[in-house]
Order: structure tokens, then C-alpha cells, then sequence
């Protein structure tokens, strides 16, 4: 019979009911409210509804903003990939916090000792404490990494723990997270979002902070690498469904984060490719397995990685965070010896006990498994990762196949018995209900010791037993209850230096982050265009309906963004087909669905060098759920407000990347791809657009062109008549004062690219092409282009010979800045002529 859990605010748990015989964090089994859960409570329940459902779509607004998921380039709307956290958070006491510091602080010393002696003397394998076929059948012990006359010790900076409470309140060890491990970042962006959200409420819960161990965490990477280099994060990149949480944590701890493309070796260490050159790096926190990051040394990854870092790291010019090598004990490798190896290595009964597991390497371990189906069978080093998807399994169904499977790797599988989870209360449809729970801890090894997070990463399960960390189900911010002497709170950035020297620029932008920023120049204004051509359109739809002369008109204008003819019998036909293409085909170029996920790509790579403001435009416009609507009928009901609102939050971008952005090099590429880009736009605009088909009304098309051209208003000021075809190629092509003309943008972009670092004492290839484009533009007359007959056979020459001029200086940027990223030498030769 269930109690009547009638305890604290009746109208906020009357309701609520824990599952007979499992543990619950927010009630226990008398019915009666924890302690250290009352003022949450109290204050929760004193909020109105309304003030409820406020606080629950702040929350999601918040996650929204930060770009929060596991895939970041997936839909907002996408649920599959979207951070789902629960608006109630889950609450520990400082008796139960402190029981797991103690048990965490004891595993690290035991991971550290088992790792010291298997890359070491390996005593725990003569001894045969740990068996032989366990190491070495292990595709993470990195043999290239054994032995080393200096061991990295410490092996662990960054340690994860996935832990659960079993239905009678007991913590135990799901797995061990030791090669790269991820989720501060999410971890982190949870905190931000909820506690912002919640206000005082957060404030007055009397909740540990966060700030005093990521300090501490950025000193621990640092130490002792400073002197060799700057430290970096290295990242699989966006394809990681972790890569959110890397980033987030990097700017937390004011990193950069790279990938392995970034990296270099050279002379036996490490650099960073730079637009200034190669800049040696010191540090290495990985976030990658340690068996991607050395294509020389650890093949089998089809050549991804650094050449090299094992031969730096060995020579101890470059220190890898975690230590290469690990990876050997990750997942639940060591949870079948965990009790030996505590009492062998420490002298001491372990502190917190692994979750049932069994190693089949062991032949009687695996019989008595293949008997028992309530044993699940996994690779042993699975990853738990809450963003990994579909783990491999094998199912243990004793049939011959499996049998002969096991026998033949059973090394490299254990069995785990599904724990019996802990339940927790979660804020479901405006009430609570208790949900099954897990979490990972992290903790940090600095010279001083090993230091948890006050939080952790809590995830939901949709089921009541689970044999690693929950996924896809939900997450928790975990709040650690603070004891009463907690000291004043550290400020993020609360370190300071002995001295410092000015600086005026920041001269080791990245070079892939370089490529970000020029193609999301690219990108956004292109869509700028595309956007300002679709106006135009619609709101000539709306005024002068679908008759066939405005139907020609407006078909002749979008086909200025198709590549190939439109669809269709009729006019009208082939001009919905058009539009439904610009709004919905993510393979056309100028189409509105490739170039949001063109912005979205390079905006989450450069987001590192990008202002608050700029980046909130960016996802204001992505998240925008009117995008994933069906606009077929485009024609019966235009659109106009989606695009009036998108060409608001691109204006909104260009705005605060002006005034926002320092001028160095970041700005740079950022401008030379809104610039390259404009005068493209610009000169296929008015090249095609000048050449009307039969049946176009041209004073409309001119008209027309002067608005996507946004110098319209310009127009009007200066010639008091209906547009004519001389001064509107005039405007947009030749005036060097009209901002968003052609001539400007590529005097913009000489300017700009005389700016950029180069060596040697002439202009680069890029320079070359765009000066002698603009010296070919400054010679040209805009009567002997067109004429108001329409002749403008000309027009299409110098339109062609601008597509060429730029398109090679796009390239030629890329080879110079985005591929080598090295500083390029020009060599002078001579050679002595031989005596006749």
C-alpha cells in the first residue's frame, strides 16, 4: 500500500508519488520531504502557475540562444538532437556530496595507480592481479605510449564518474570515464540557463558555485605547460555530438578550441597554424580518443589526427591532457577487479561499489553469463557517452553464434546487469512525477589534489533499470547544498598575473576559423540578396496580383537566383516552382535553406570571435520555426514577413559586427566575404537583370533591380525621373561612393587584403587579381556598357571578367590562409650559365 505523501506545500506534492521500494531524492520512505530539498520547495511553491509556465519557456528560451544540443547542426525543433532539461533541479545534501567526494577522490588514486604500473613495470600483470589478456587485448592501450623512460604522470587531470543510486539509496559506479572525458559544457550551459532563469530563486536556494573549480581546472591544465606553448582543446569538430560542450567549456576556460587539422609537428613539437605562422603549443586537452590523434603511430583511422604527437609527447614537449593511453581503463574495464586492485594497490575496501559486471575473458564468468539472459553484453570500453547513439550489443541469447563470438574476443566484452535507478522529481505537464536518474561527476587532479564539480550531469531514463548513463530521456541541473561557512564566490577570470605586456590585436586567429568567418561573410550576404529579391517579388505579388505581364516580370527577377529553368506549363506555374525552390531546395546555391545551414556551420566554428549580439542575430534567425514550414503556395500566401524579419536579423549582424568587432583579423575575413560575395551579387544582378526577355516590363525591371540593389532611395535623390538603364549600371556598378555598389565593395576588398599578413615585398596573388579588377572597373564608362535600347552586350563581358577576377581570389585566399596556414617564403634562384 502506498503512503499518502502529504508533506510541505500540499498543493505542490499532493500528487506526487515514488515508486514503491525505490529510492527517492526529494521524498524518503516515510513520506516526509528531505531537508535540504524544503526552501527549494517552499519558494517553488510559493510562484503562481502562470509565474511556472513563465519560468519553464525562459528556460527552453535560454538553452535556445546558447545553441545547446548534441548535434548543432540539427533543426531547433529537432528532439532527437535538442537538450531537453528539466525545469526542476535535482538537489544532493552535503552529508551525500561529501560521501562522494571521498569515493571519487578514491577512485582517481586507484585509476592513477592502475595506469602508472600497466604503462610502467607492470607489477599488476606478473603478479596476475589484473590478467594479461584484459591489457593487451584492449584496443586503447596504446603500445607506442608503454614504457617511456618518463611516465605522464599524472595520467588523469580529467576525470568523469557515471554513478547511480540503486532502489535501496546505494551510489554505485556505472562507468569509468577516463580517456577524453565530455559534459562540462553541458553541464556548465545548464547552470547558465537555469539559474538565470530562476533568479532569486536559484540565488536563495544556498547552492555551491562553479567558478572556484573551473580555476582551478584551467590551472591544472596549464601547469607545467605554459612555458612550451599555449594550451589548446582539441575537438573531433561540430560532426562530435559533444562538440556543444567542448566549445562551451573551452570559452569557459578561455581556450581555443582546434581540431587535428589545426595541429602540426615540426622538429619533435607541436604548433598551431596561425595566419601569423605556426605558434608552438604546450598543452593538449583532448577531447578525442587517444587512438584518433596519430595517424603514425596509431593507424587504423584512415589518416585522421596528428602525425607526430605520440613522438612530442614522448619527448615531453608537449603535454596531452588526458595522457595518451587512458582510454585502457574507460567504461567499465576495471569494474570486475575494482575490489582487488583497490585492496592490492591501496590497501583498502573500495568506497563505492561497480554497478554488476563481469569480464568474458573469464571462460567460467562467461558460461555462467551465456545461462542467465538478465545480463546484457557490451564492448567493454563503451564509451556511456550521453551523446553517443546506438552502442554495439550483442544479444545474450546463448545461441552458437554468440558462443563462438565470445569465446573467440570475449577480452573485449563485459556483462552488466541492469541497475534498479534511483528515482528524482521532474516538472511534467504543470506537475511532479518521479522519473529514474543517473549522473556524471567530474573532478579535476591539480597539485594540491583531486577537486569534484559541485554539479553533475544528470540524465533521466525512460526506463525504471539501466546498466549505464541514461540517454534521450532528459537531463538535470544537479544543485549541491552548500555548507554554511561556504566562502565569498570566485570570480570566473579571478586569476591575475605577476605582469603583463599591452597588446593592440589578437594576431593568432586560427585558420580554419579564418575559413568560418570569410565563408560566413559569404553566406549571409547571399542570402541577403536572395531575401531582398524575394521582397521585391512578394510585394509585387501583393500589389499587382498574377497577371501575366507581372508574372513575366517577377519570373524574369527570381530566375536571377536559379541556375537552372524553373518548372512548369504556365508563367505562373514556373514562377511558384521558383520560389517554393529559393525557399526550400538546400541544393541551390542561392536558395534560403543551404544558405541558413552555410550560416549556421561557420557561425558555431567561428562563435569563439564573435560578439553576444552578433551570435544571438545569427540564432534568432536560425531558430525561427517558420522556416521549417511548407511554403508551396507561396504565390496565394506570400510569405513576406519571414523574409522582412530574416533581412531584420541579417542587417542586425552586419550592424553589430561593425561596431562590435575589433579591427583585426577576424573582422578582416568576416569583411572580405561580405565584400567578395556583394560585388558577385551585384554584378550577376544587374548583368542578368538588364537582359529582359520579351513580354518584361523593362522600366519595372529596372525599378526592381534599384531595390534589391538597395539604392533605390539613392536613385530617386539624384535623377528625378523613372529609372533608365545608363544611370542605374552607373549606380550600381561604377559609383565608387555608393556602399553597396560593385566598385566600392572591391575597393573594400584591395583595402582589406593589403591589411592581411603576408611575406615578401610584393602583393599577394589575391591582391593581384582584385587590384587589377579594380583598375579595369575605373576605366569603364557606363555608356559604352548599356544603352537605353536595351544593348547591353558589353555589360555581360565585364560581368564575366568580374566572376573571374574574384572567383580566383577566393581561391587564392583559401590557398594562402585556409590550407597551409604557413607562413609562404619566396625563393629567388639563380642558375650560372654554362661556358659555350
Amino acid at each position: 500500500m502506498q503512503q499518502d505523501v502529504r508533506v510541505g506545500p500540499p498543493a505542490l506534492l499532493d500528487d506526487y508519488r515514488p515508486h514503491p521500494g525505490v529510492y527517492d531524492e526529494c521524498v524518503d520512505e516515510r513520506g516526509q520531504l528531505r531537508p535540504h530539498w524544503r526552501p527549494f520547495v517552499e519558494r517553488f511553491a510559493a510562484l503562481a502557475p502562470p509565474a511556472r509556465n513563465d519560468l519553464e519557456r525562459l528556460v527552453r528560451r535560454r538553452l535556445q540562444a546558447a545553441g545547446v544540443a548534441f548535434n548543432v547542426y540539427a533543426q531547433p525543433d529537432d528532439e532527437r538532437a535538442s537538450w531537453d532539461l528539466d525545469l526542476w533541479p535535482t538537489i544532493l545534501s552535503v552529508d551525500d556530496w561529501a560521501a562522494l567526494e571521498r569515493a571519487v577522490v578514491q577512485r582517481v588514486r586507484l585509476l592513477e595507480a592502475t595506469l602508472t604500473d600497466l604503462y610502467g613495470r607492470q607489477g599488476l600483470l606478473r603478479q596476475k592481479v589484473l590478467p594479461p589478456a584484459l591489457v593487451f587485448g584492449n584496443r586503447d592501450f596504446l603500445y607506442p605510449c608503454s614504457q617511456w623512460q618518463d611516465l605522464p604522470v599524472p595520467f588523469l587531470v580529467n576525470y568523469a564518474c557515471d554513478v547511480a543510486r540503486d532502489a535501496d539509496g546505494r551510489w554505485v559506479v556505472l562507468a569509468d570515464q577516463v580517456d577524453a572525458p565530455t559534459g562540462q559544457g553541458w553541464v556548465l550551459a545548464s547552470r547558465l540557463a537555469l539559474g538565470q532563469a530562476m533568479g532569486p530563486l536559484f540565488l536563495e536556494a544556498g547552492v555551491r558555485r562553479l567558478t572556484a573549480h573551473l580555476n582551478r581546472l584551467g590551472e591544472a591544465l596549464r601547469a607545467g605547460g605554459e612555458e612550451a606553448g599555449q594550451t589548446v582543446l582539441l575537438s573531433r569538430g561540430p560532426e562530435d555530438p559533444s562538440y556543444f560542450s567542448h566549445a562551451f567549456l573551452a570559452r569557459s576556460l578561455g581556450l581555443p578550441v582546434v581540431e587535428a587539422a589545426d595541429l602540426t609537428q615540426r622538429g619533435g613539437r607541436i604548433f598551431l597554424k596561425t595566419l601569423e605562422g605556426l605558434q608552438p603549443v604546450g598543452v593538449v586537452f583532448r577531447k578525442r580518443a587517444a587512438r584518433e590523434l596519430d595517424p603514425l603511430h596509431l593507424p587504423g583511422f584512415g589518416g585522421r589526427g596528428t602525425a607526430g604527437l605520440v613522438d612530442a609527447a614522448r619527448l615531453g614537449n608537449v603535454r596531452v591532457i588526458n595522457a595518451l593511453g587512458t582510454g585502457v581503463l574507460q567504461s567499465r574495464t576495471i569494474g570486475p577487479f575494482a575490489e582487488r586492485l583497490c585492496r592490492h594497490l591501496l590497501d583498502a575496501d573500495p568506497l563505492i561499489a561497480d554497478a554488476p559486471v563481469r569480464w568474458l575473458g573469464d571462460p567460467d564468468q562467461r558460461t555462467a553469463t551465456l545461462q542467465d539472459p538478465s545480463w546484457s553484453l557490451s564492448p567493454m570500453t563503451a564509451r556511456h557517452d550521453p551523446g553517443a547513439r546506438g552502442a554495439a550489443e550483442l544479444d545474450n541469447d546463448g545461441s552458437p553464434a554468440v558462443t563462438q563470438l565470445l569465446a573467440r574476443e570475449g577480452h573485449g566484452w563485459v556483462a552488466e546487469q541492469p541497475v534498479t535507478l534511483g528515482t528524482v522529481p521532474c516538472w511534467r505537464g504543470g506537475r511532479l512525477e518521479p522519473v529514474p536518474w543517473a549522473m556524471r561527476l567530474f573532478a579535476c587532479v591539480s597539485a594540491d589534489g583531486v577537486h569534484l564539480l559541485p554539479a553533475a550531469l544528470g540524465r533521466l531514463s525512460s526506463t525504471a533499470a539501466s546498466a549505464g548513463l541514461p540517454s534521450g530521456a532528459g537531463s538535470k541541473d544537479v544543485w549541491i547544498a552548500a555548507p554554511p561557512d561556504q566562502p565569498p564566490l570566485a570570480a570566473l577570470l579571478s586569476q591575475r598575473m605577476a605582469s603583463t605586456t599591452l597588446q593592440r590585436g589578437e594576431r593568432d586567429l586560427l585558420s580554419g576559423t579564418a575559413e568560418a568567418l570569410f565563408w560566413l561573410g559569404r553566406y549571409t550576404e547571399r542570402m541577403d540578396s536572395t531575401l531582398r529579391m524575394l521582397r521585391a517579388v512578394l510585394a509585387r505579388l501583393l500589389e499587382a496580383g498574377t497577371a501575366a505581364e507581372t508574372a513575366q516580370l517577377l519570373l524574369h527577377l527570381v530566375r536571377l537566383h536559379l541556375d537552372e529553368e524553373p518548372e512548369g506549363d504556365t508563367t505562373l506555374a514556373r514562377l511558384g516552382h521558383a520560389v517554393a525552390t529559393l525557399l526550400h531546395a538546400e541544393d541551390c546555391v542561392d536558395g534560403l535553406a543551404g544558405c541558413l545551414q552555410g550560416i549556421q556551420r561557420n557561425a558555431i566554428l567561428a562563435r569563439g570571435v564573435l560578439s553576444l549580439d552578433s551570435w544571438n542575430a545569427l540564432n534568432a534567425l536560425r531558430t525561427d520555426g517558420r522556416w521549417r514550414q511548407s511554403w508551396r503556395s507561396a504565390l496565394s500566401q506570400p510569405p513576406v514577413e519571414l523574409v522582412d524579419d530574416a533581412l531584420r536579423m541579417l542587417v542586425a549582424f552586419s550592424g553589430t559586427a561593425a561596431e562590435h568587432m575589433t579591427r583585426n583579423d577576424a573582422w578582416r575575413f568576416l569583411d572580405l566575404g561580405k565584400r567578395l560575395e556583394r560585388a558577385l551579387q551585384v554584378a550577376e544582378l544587374v548583368s542578368r537583370g538588364l537582359r529582359t526577355p520579351p513580354g518584361v516590363d523593362r522600366d519595372g525591371a529596372l525599378s526592381a533591380l534599384l531595390e534589391i540593389g538597395d539604392s533605390y532611395m539613392t536613385y530617386r535623390a539624384r535623377y528625378a525621373s523613372l529609372p533608365m538603364a545608363v544611370p542605374v549600371v552607373d549606380l550600381l556598378l561604377l559609383d565608387e561612393t555608393n556602399p553597396r555598389g560593385l566598385v566600392f565593395q572591391v575597393e573594400r576588398l584591395e583595402a582589406t587584403l593589403a591589411e592581411l599578413p603576408h611575406e615578401g615585398p610584393y602583393r599577394s596573388p589575391a591582391q593581384r587579381s582584385v587590384l587589377g579588377l579594380l583598375t579595369r572597373l575605373r576605366k569603364l564608362d557606363a555608356r559604352d556598357l548599356v544603352n537605353d535600347e536595351g544593348k547591353a552586350e558589353p555589360l555581360a563581358t565585364e560581368a564575366q571578367a568580374v566572376r573571374t577576377a574574384l572567383e580566383a581570389a577566393s581561391d587564392q585566399l583559401g590557398r594562402a590562409y585556409f590550407l597551409l596556414a604557413e607562413t609562404p617564403t619566396t625563393t629567388l634562384s639563380a642558375r650560372r650559365a654554362s661556358a659555350p
